[in-house]
């Protein structure tokens, strides 16, 4: 059977977290990683860019704290244009006392990973590929982290840096007890390319190296998240037109997958996969 593809065109318009303390999260993002807030509610936070008016997260009250992980979106990443920008933004957090992992690189991408105040982690890094005109050298079959030496960074500035456009989520992160179930999920029913694949690790995208997002699954023996913890929500994925949203109901039909729900009149879809993995595709 032929499979069906995701345009690779399609992108992650933001990520949605359901936080326990609006305030200390909002403060959090912005004081930290430089995001801006783009509109500011009672129980709902837009953070983003203003300088192009791009929405990257979503704060939403009602959140409740989990004893321990669980399975679902761990994490995800904030992919900057230069690597400069990662730099500065290190030395910035490090001066702040806000705890940050060694430096790591992948086939793609240089960064650190940082955890925000609720449990959910932030990986910050430097991914060229849409700088490049070629992606010579730029290679999406070798995303497993590995450590390599420190970067120097410049000296912390005075007030907390924006982070400039263009800058996108890249890849998303998703710990689970049923990988293989999951990537199957995300594989064929979602319509991701799988590029690597071991007995606990997996590593899947759509697009090139001048448009992309990944998603990374991880096999971890925790259970299932609670209807209400915090964390990731959905996460809202842009789409380029109708075709591709006819095509996605259609590939659901066939699949037999029946956790979802397509809303006609303002055309969006939203499919809810293994471990509450909850994608919110709209067109563009």
């Amino acid at each position: 059977m032929t499979q069906m593809m995701l345009n690779p065109s399609s992108r992650i318009g933001f990520v949605a977290l359901r936080v326990h303390d609006l305030s200390v999260m909002r403060t959090w993002y912005v004081k930290m990683l430089g995001l801006e807030i783009l509109q500011d509610g009672r129980h709902q936070v837009l953070l983003g860019l203003q300088a192009n008016h791009r929405v990257l997260l979503l704060l939403e009250d009602g959140g409740t704290m989990a004893s321990k992980p669980t399975a679902g979106l761990s994490a995800f990443a904030l992919s900057v244009p230069t690597l400069p920008v990662v730099l500065k933004q290190v030395a910035w957090l490090k001066a702040q006392g806000v705890p940050v992992s060694g430096w790591f690189k992948t086939g793609f991408s240089r960064g650190v990973r940082l955890t925000d105040p609720e449990g959910t982690g932030v990986i910050l890094e430097y991914d060229e590929g849409p700088r490049l005109v070629v992606g010579h050298g730029y290679n999406f079959t070798d995303a497993a982290g590995k450590p390599m030496p420190s970067p120097r960074l410049p000296k912390p500035p005075a007030r907390a840096p924006i982070l400039p456009p263009p800058m996108f989520i890249g890849r998303l992160v998703v710990e689970t007890p049923v990988l293989d179930e999951t990537v199957d999920h995300v594989q064929h029913t979602l319509g991701f390319i799988l590029q690597q694949k071991t007995a606990s690790w997996a590593y899947l995208t759509i697009g090139d190296n001048t448009m992309h997002f990944g998603i990374e699954v991880i096999k971890s023996a925790i259970g299932p998240r609670p209807a209400k913890a915090v964390g990731a929500h959905y996460v809202s994925v842009i789409i380029p037109n109708h075709s591709m949203m006819n095509l996605l109901k259609l590939n659901l039909q066939t699949r037999g997958w029946t956790d979802f729900k397509y809303d006609a009149a303002n055309d969006y879809l939203m499919i809810d996969g293994p471990n509450h993995l909850t994608l919110w595709f709209s067109i563009a």
